[in-house]
């Protein structure tokens, strides 16, 4: 049976045919685990690292992390170095080192929003225009490199980025259905969009992390709310007070954006978790109103 024949979106479809034009339904669709197999943001954030691609020092932009001088002076050393020199320089993987543990350090530490946004922020003094070629080129890479993981600042970070079959064939089903798709991640929007640009999904109907950018260049300031946990219900409704038709996620931490459904809830199991743990954190069992895409199958020919 295909999705598009699954009771719960036949019945959304049949309740959602009669909305009077102009208002459209709506579903929202999480990125990363959901559409994707695989991280887009921290996929950015990997080849920022590796590009040296840094106009502002992230100890400037990380006021709270507590061996900022020591993060100053490798990212100074690696300036002063021609650009082709740098992977090679004896400090390069030091620097990476310092990005990567500070990242990972939050999110283990539960600072989620936190975490996400640091590396954010380490846009700052780029252009929108310069993010997202950077964003754009690093799809286009990640869709080619094999599905694994590479070596950087003495670790192993993920490699490669799929779509999935069954959410966009879910997506596509919802879209000759007139519904309006907006995608809603922690991921930087610019990260994003690329994403779902492929899909038909316009940037204005992206929401991630962003920063303020007062002059056009982008400052080291997020824009609020983050687009993390229950925030991203605000983030959604800041920009479209329709309530959800459908939402589509993979993580524990959009359990609020599900709930926030009228009709359909769509779990995408794209990272292989506990449906038992999922549902405890729910706190109720699956009924009807959810949709479970417990092995979302990995698309390898975009």
């Amino acid at each position: 049976m295909t999705l598009a024949h699954h009771p719960s979106i036949l019945k959304l479809l049949e309740q959602t045919a009669h909305l009077q034009s102009p208002v459209r339904p709506l579903a929202v669709f999480d990125c990363d685990g959901t559409v994707i197999h695989g991280d887009i943001g921290e996929a950015v954030f990997f080849r920022q690292i590796e590009e040296f691609m840094f106009r502002v020092s992230p100890a400037e932009l990380w006021p709270d992390y507590p061996r900022r001088d020591e993060l100053d002076r490798l990212f100074r050393n690696l300036v002063a170095v021609e650009p082709a020199e740098r992977r090679a320089h004896p400090d390069f993987e030091a620097f990476a080192e310092h990005l990567l543990s500070w990242y990972y350090d939050q999110l283990a530490g539960g600072a989620v929003a936190k975490g996400c946004a640091d590396i954010v922020r380490l846009f700052a003094g780029f252009t929108v225009a310069e993010v997202r070629a950077l964003a754009a080129r690093t799809l286009m890479l990640e869709l080619q490199a094999p599905l694994g993981s590479r070596d950087l600042g003495g670790r192993k970070v993920h490699s490669g980025v799929r779509f999935m079959r069954e959410p966009l064939e879910l997506m596509r089903v919802l879209q000759e259905h007139q519904f309006d798709i907006w995608a809603v991640s922690g991921s930087s929007a610019w990260s994003v969009e690329p994403v779902f640009e492929r899909l038909g999904v316009p940037a204005h109907q992206v929401i991630g992390i962003s920063l303020e950018s007062p002059n056009g260049t982008l400052s080291g300031v997020a824009v609020n709310p983050i687009p993390i946990r229950a925030d991203k219900v605000q983030a959604l409704q800041s920009r479209d007070t329709r309530i959800p038709h459908l939402v589509a996620s993979d993580s524990r931490n959009d359990i609020p954006l599900l709930l926030y459904s009228s009709c359909v809830k769509v779990w995408v199991n794209g990272r292989h978790r506990s449906k038992r743990e999922f549902f405890a954190a729910v706190g109720s069992e699956p009924d009807e109103r959810w949709l479970l895409i417990e092995e979302p199958t990995i698309l390898h020919h975009n």
